[in-house]
Parts: structure tokens; sequence; C-alpha cells
């Protein structure tokens, strides 16, 4: 019995470590398996991993670009500044040059009141300040002291509301003004002095 007994342990003891071996080498083809699909995982997470580096350098790029428009549309914005403000400047000096001159009579004046009455409605400034231009385009005659303050408010109006139509029209008016001032003055001191 003791030769069975063996018989019947070794036999076990085979299969079990024939099983063991099975599955042990069952678990290593899968093993293997699944070893295959993290390299081919890490594979693609690798080329994603580029693509994104890809992605980052056409972001700093357009970023660089759109640094760059940006700068030339401030660049841009400071030129037609200056454009305008050149542009204000001339027509301050001919509409001066013009009420120094005489050339401008009473008519054209109460002409140019009218369209600045239309223009008050837009109201892009303080209440005190469109009273106080409304009290100096309703005056005759300006001191030239009243014409610089008229026009200093005219500019504030053109620099906040040059767009609007008609907007240029008070600076206009004040530079008129001013120049009737101006050839007023010299005509008093003209007569002093003689």
């Amino acid at each position: 019995m003791s030769v069975e007994l063996l018989l019947t342990a070794i036999g076990t003891i085979g299969a079990v470590a024939a099983s063991t071996a099975s599955l042990a080498y069952w678990l290593g083809r899968k093993f293997a398996e699944i070893e295959k699909k993290f390299e081919y995982v890490d594979k693609k997470f690798e080329e994603i991993d580029k693509r994104f580096e890809r992605i980052d350098k056409r972001f700093e790029e357009m970023d660089k670009k759109l640094g760059e428009v940006i700068k030339s549309i401030l660049e841009l914005e400071g030129r037609f500044d200056e454009l305008a403000q050149a542009t204000r400047d001339q027509f301050e000096f001919f509409a001066e040059f013009l009420g120094f001159r005489g050339v401008l009579e009473a008519r054209d004046v109460d002409f140019v009141k009218g369209e600045l009455a239309r223009l008050a409605r837009l109201n892009p400034l303080t209440e005190e300040e469109l009273r106080r231009i409304r009290e100096l385009v309703e005056k005759e005659e300006l001191t030239l002291e009243e014409a610089d303050e008229l026009r200093e408010l005219a500019r504030k109006f053109v620099k906040e509301h040059g767009d609007r139509p008609g907007a240029w029209k008070l600076l206009i008016y004040a530079s008129i003004m001013r120049g009737i001032a101006l050839r007023k003055r010299g005509q008093r001191e003209g007569s002093r002095t003689s």
C-alpha cells in the first residue's frame, strides 16, 4: 500500500505540477501580450506627445505673430492720432486765418452757429462745459481769452467725438472766432499806437 500511496501522491503531484507549468506558460503568454499592448500604448502616447509639442510650437508662433499684429495696429493707431492732430491743426489754422483776415462776415458766423446748435444735441461734454459753449457761441463778439476757452472745449469735443458727423464744426467755429478776436485786438492796438 505504501507503493500505491506513493504512486498516487506522485501522480497527483505530477498533475498539479503539469497544471501549474501549463498555467505558468499560459500566464506568461498573456503577460507578454499585455506587455506588447502597453508598448503599443506607450508608442501612441509618445506620438501624442510629439503632436502636442508641434501644436505648442504653432501656438507660440501664432502668439508671436499676434503680438506683431497688435504692435502694428498700435503703430497705426498712433499714426492715425497724429494724422487727426495734423488735420485738426490745419482746420484751426485756416479758420483762424479767415477770421483774422476778415474774410468771414456776420452771416457766415450765424450759419456756423446754426450748425453748432444741432451739434449740441450730441451732448458729449459735461453739463457745465456744454452750458459754457452755448454762452460763448451765443455771444456776438468774443475776447481772445474767451475764444481760447471755446477752442479748448472744442478740442476736447473733437478728441472725444471726432468720429461723429459735425464734430469738427465746433472746432472750426472756435478757430474762426479766435481769428476774429485776434484781428480786433490787432486793430485796437493799431489804433492806440496811431
